[in-house]
């Protein structure tokens, strides 16, 4: 079962004014090997450099993705607490089939 979380993306080249979007992005829970607390977006959100929708209260998490012999880290909206338990909801509503 995959969960639909909120990315924070980059959207610059190689200049030194970076600008930052929003995107829906589906993660497969089984595969989040580590979620922790983004403090360098909090900062950027709270200084106005981050999508106007987001509130300045907004809290953000790096998920760690495995994926085979490499990762990948992407940074989602949301307290890393909350990312959790909604990773885990999700665990807990498959069907045992037998």
């Amino acid at each position: 079962m995959l969960i639909k979380l909120t990315e924070v993306c980059s959207n610059s080249a190689i200049t030194s004014q970076q600008t930052y979007t929003l995107r829906e992005v589906f993660i497969n829970p089984e595969h989040v090997v580590m979620i922790r607390e983004e403090s360098r977006m909090k900062q950027l959100n709270e200084q106005g450099m981050l999508p106007a929708e987001l509130n300045t209260n907004h809290r953000f998490s790096k998920l760690s993705i495995n994926r085979g012999h490499t990762g990948s880290e992407i940074v989602v909206v949301g307290a890393p607490e909350t990312i959790e338990t909604t990773l885990n909801k999700s665990a807990k509503k498959q069907v045992l089939r037998g």
